[in-house]
């Protein structure tokens, strides 16, 4: 926290590294094993949409298997096995599948999808035979709804090269230009990366601290008072004059009306004492851990307080005219909350209400309204004083009436009522103080818990009407990975003729913060971008940092080195889901890219670290920059007129385009035999 003449501005959850770490629950991904095929193949083609191609090859291809099956269908799960890849990281059994697709074309019927199909195979046979003139296939491409023609440039990104990327350049980055601000895009991004409110809670008032015990002794105390002034009494009636009998007439009156106003003289000076020792509390002398609960709520209080000063008064005087209550609100938030595995992030909408209505009470000038109102008034005092001083005189008048009738026992009795009242009222003070005070703090307590939960309602819907969802996040990034490429392009002055390949991986600049969906990547609020550029000259590769909630892109950087100046590529594991990428240039230093560090179980997730681990590389684009950049190390500039060789094969059925594959391994690894391996 600030200390004496400082102000601490940094926001809540700041730290080196990831900043926030939310997992907001959602059923977009979800799917059960008892679901219809029908429900795998929605679900994949969100995964597809969202940028995660390998798991909707798999969940496609799972719903083709059990006979959901059309052009619509065939036409998304060709979009999932070239989306994010090169036609060269296709298996020969991906291959094979298009080969039976493009030969059964004739059974689908005649609509949109089978033309988009036929679109994509005029494109690919454009691959097949170089130097064919593509302008046939692109018209096809162009005479397409937008739907299908959106998303079949979008996904065979790097299968379209040379001539016909070209083609379709201007019209992709005018689209990117204009998907990047869409959306209200710097207005909205924010919430993503808010986590989910936890529920409105409020402090409970203490329990009622009078006990059994303390009832048994007042009733006691009481009755043998009522016992001896009873005798008192019956002893003036005894004596039969009129003035004792008034006098004992108005020592009963005089007692009822300094008990009545002594309770609420005794009440309301207890409350302000409490009130103000409450709000006045000293600075606790040992701070709360560092990285623990308390201490996030400590940082978010002094930040939401120093966010909302009221208007024309000096921050530093506001936090320390408000360091009390400041400190009581904490310690409520700390106490509601901290046993219920809640982060902080979760509970700042509550923390920023209070810091707001605070300066809303401060602005009219009832923030310390317990002082109003448990102000002892001055008639209460003078009427509790003048009671007490008829009382004292009317019943030494009785007490003398009655020492005439029977000195001893009337002595006796005086004396009993005297200490039985001693020790009968303190009693009878906190019996009634503490029923009115617990009477008293439940009503606080229901209307704060009311005003509560009105605000959790209000943030929480204004949370699900702002945030993005993934299909929009999906596309702002693709738009910010076009434009990063467009830039790239102009500064190396490259025409798309020029390019013989290009790939991008993104990873994140920390510090960020992050967030996903359940079953969803890994979202950033900042990535670092590369694009790697394989031209007849050697390699471009450009990185720029990406502020993904502003949309601003900055601190471009640019490298180039010849295909013979790359030593090696190589992968080191932290752990068993963490994977670093180091590239070794002949004549520089390695370049080191962490492309995912270790996962763990996210409390409240479902999903297992690895199968995050493996939508985190599918995502980020991993597999297809791999291959390209091992196969330059290995092949040198040979790679290119290996990457330029047709691609032959005839049409092969032997294997359904549902059958689970994998690209090929990396040089010194095992072979991925199933789909499931990461690339």
């Amino acid at each position: 926290m600030s200390g004496p003449g400082t102000t601490n501005t940094a926001g809540p959850d700041a730290s080196i590294g990831i900043q926030a770490d939310q997992v907001h629950n959602s059923a977009v991904y979800q799917v059960l094993p008892e679901d219809p095929p029908s429900r795998r193949y929605e679900v994949g083609l969100r995964f597809l949409d969202n940028g995660m191609p390998q798991r909707a090859r798999e969940l496609i291809s799972d719903a083709i298997a059990h006979g959901y099956d059309s052009g619509q269908v065939r036409f998304h799960w060709i979009l999932a096995v070239l989306s994010k890849r090169s036609y060269r990281d296709l298996t020969s059994e991906e291959r094979q599948g298009l080969d039976r697709i493009s030969a059964e074309l004739h059974r689908y019927p005649d609509d949109t999808w089978k033309r988009a199909l036929e679109a994509i195979f005029e494109l690919l046979d454009c691959l097949a035979v170089p130097g064919d003139d593509p302008d046939p296939a692109l018209k096809r491409l162009r005479a397409l709804p937008p739907p299908q023609h959106k998303k079949i440039i979008r996904h065979l990104d790097l299968v379209l090269t040379g001539g016909m990327k070209e083609s379709l350049w201007a019209e992709t980055r005018q689209s990117a230009e204009e998907a990047r601000d869409s959306g209200d895009r710097t207005n909205r991004v924010w919430a993503y990366f808010e986590p989910e409110p936890a529920g409105a809670r409020a402090r409970e008032p203490a329990a009622d601290s009078a006990a059994l015990g303390d009832y048994v002794r007042a009733v006691a105390w009481s009755g043998l008072f009522v016992f001896a002034a009873g005798y008192l009494g019956w002893s003036v009636l005894a004596h039969a004059d009129l003035v004792p009998i008034l006098a004992y007439l108005v020592a009963l009156a005089a007692g009822y009306a300094g008990a009545r106003n002594g309770s609420r003289w005794h009440y309301k000076a207890k409350r302000l004492r409490d009130k103000d020792r409450e709000y006045s509390a000293p600075l606790r002398n040992v701070s709360a851990p560092e990285d623990g609960f308390a201490n996030r709520v400590d940082h978010s209080f002094t930040h939401y307080f120093t966010k909302y000063p009221p208007e024309r008064v000096d921050r530093d005087a506001w936090l320390a005219e408000t360091a009390g209550i400041r400190r009581a609100l904490r310690d409520e938030v700390v106490e509601i909350y901290r046993e219920s595995r809640i982060g902080v992030g979760q509970v700042n909408w509550l923390i920023r209400y209070m810091a707001r209505d605070v300066r809303r009470r401060w602005a009219a000038g009832t923030l310390m309204e317990h002082r109003n109102r448990y102000r002892v008034e001055a008639s209460t005092k003078i009427g509790s004083v003048v009671s007490f001083a008829v009382l004292a005189a009317a019943a030494m008048s009785v007490t003398v009436t009655a020492v005439q009738e029977s000195p001893i026992i009337a002595v006796i009795s005086a004396f009993t009522t005297v200490v039985s009242g001693r020790f009968a009222a303190p009693l009878w003070l906190g019996i009634v103080s503490e029923h009115r005070r617990f009477g008293e703090e439940w009503q606080e307590y229901h209307r704060i818990h009311q005003e509560r939960i009105a605000e959790y309602l209000r943030w929480k819907g204004k949370l699900e009407a702002t945030r993005p969802s993934e299909e929009e996040m999906e596309a702002w990034l693709n738009a910010d990975k076009m434009m990063i490429l467009d830039s790239a392009l102009r500064h190396y002055r490259i025409a798309w003729h020029g390019i013989i390949a290009h790939t991008f991986l993104h990873t994140p600049e920390r510090p960020c913060k992050r967030a996903r969906v359940e079953g969803g990547p890994w979202r950033y609020s900042k990535y670092e971008i590369r694009v790697f550029l394989i031209t007849e000259e050697g390699v471009r590769e450009v990185s720029a940092d990406l502020d993904f909630e502003r949309a601003e892109v900055s601190s471009h950087e640019r490298d180039n080195f010849r295909f013979e100046a790359v030593s090696s590529v190589q992968v080191e594991e932290e752990g068993e889901l963490g994977y670093t990428l180091h590239l070794t240039l002949m004549n520089g230093p390695t370049k080191s890219i962490v492309v995912t560090g270790p996962e763990s179980r996210q409390p409240g997730s479902e999903q297992c670290p690895s199968e995050l681990f493996k939508i985190n590389l599918d995502a980020a684009g991993f597999a297809h920059t791999l291959r390209i950049l091992e196969g330059i190390a290995a092949e040198g500039k040979k790679w290119i007129d290996r990457n330029r060789t047709p691609i032959s094969g005839g049409r092969s059925f032997s294997a359904d385009p549902h059958t689970p594959t994998a690209p090929a391994a990396r040089s010194g690894e095992p072979t991925p035999t199933t789909s499931e391996q990461p690339f």
